[in-house]
């Protein structure tokens, strides 16, 4: 079958279906209660968790995963879903064909539509080249770190290479997100992951992400990105953060300063975590 997305609940398949709308994080209320709506089309349950439900006797009420998967069906992105209904299937019993659902609850990271676009494309191959985000807008750049980003955390493979200098092409760094991007892809390759803002670079120096510091990036055409990358770039970055927060119903409550050229930020962070840049 050509399904697109999973339900999963820990290593439970839930099911399956071909398309997800409400993805975009629109907040719904009714009384006291606001919430998002997603709905499932042409859904179909597993028959193993029918199983387990009507041995268990329990509300699909639950924390479950949402997942892109590929091809082979297997999840290549994972979002969490907690979903707020009560709904009691050993009850009133399962669908025996396929059918839309709609489920209230809360989304805990949103959807943008090009990041589903990106996410086709994934399903197929991950990236082979290098630099294959250049041609986006800045926003799209952002729709395609999170795609990276996502992609990589919830892969099983991370390995440590035992390479010390790295090599950044900064041709193409003219943004917030083309910094993660091009970073990613030097020290793991086309589609590579190294971080998606600040706080989540200094974890990656720190072990776990292909590289561990000490070690020396080479950064080619830095003047591109000491250019671009000011105090506005860091600003419209951290007024983009905040409208995604704007959409869930759990509003994030850290964000950075914004309070210095971005470029300058960058350097200072990455040199204080045991990183030598070398500029070309």
């Amino acid at each position: 079958m050509d399904y697109q997305f999973s339900l999963n609940r820990s290593e439970l398949v839930i099911g399956f279906c071909k398309g997800i709308k409400g993805l975009s994080g629109e907040i719904y209320s009714e009384g006291d209660l606001s919430f998002h709506k997603i709905e499932l089309k042409e859904f179909v349950f597993c028959k193993e968790f029918k199983e387990y439900m009507n041995k268990r006797k329990e509300s699909i009420n639950r924390l479950v995963h949402i997942c892109i998967i590929d091809k082979n069906s297997s999840p290549i992105g994972k979002f969490l879903f907690s979903i707020f209904d009560d709904i009691r299937y050993h009850k009133t019993g399962f669908p025996e064909s396929k059918t839309d659902i709609i489920l209230r609850g809360s989304l805990k990271e949103v959807l943008a539509h090009k990041e589903l676009e990106i996410w086709n494309m994934w399903r197929i191959s991950q990236p082979l080249r290098k630099n294959e985000w250049s041609s986006l807008s800045e926003d799209e750049r952002r729709a395609w770190l999170k795609v990276v980003t996502n992609y990589n955390i919830n892969k099983s493979n991370c390995y440590e290479t035992e390479e010390i200098i790295f090599h950044l092409d900064g041709t193409y760094v003219t943004d917030y997100p083309s910094f993660f991007c091009a970073l990613g892809e030097a020290i793991n390759g086309p589609g590579g992951y190294y971080g998606f803002d600040v706080c989540s670079l200094i974890d990656c120096v720190h072990g776990g992400f292909g590289a561990t510091a000490p070690f020396t990036l080479i950064w080619k055409n830095h003047l591109v990105a000491e250019k671009c990358l000011d105090t506005n770039s860091w600003v419209r970055d951290i007024e983009y953060k905040r409208s995604l927060g704007d959409k869930l119903l759990d509003k994030p409550e850290l964000e950075e300063l914004g309070d210095r050229p971005l470029f300058q930020a960058l350097v200072e962070i990455i040199k204080n975590v045991g990183v030598t840049i070398v500029f070309e």
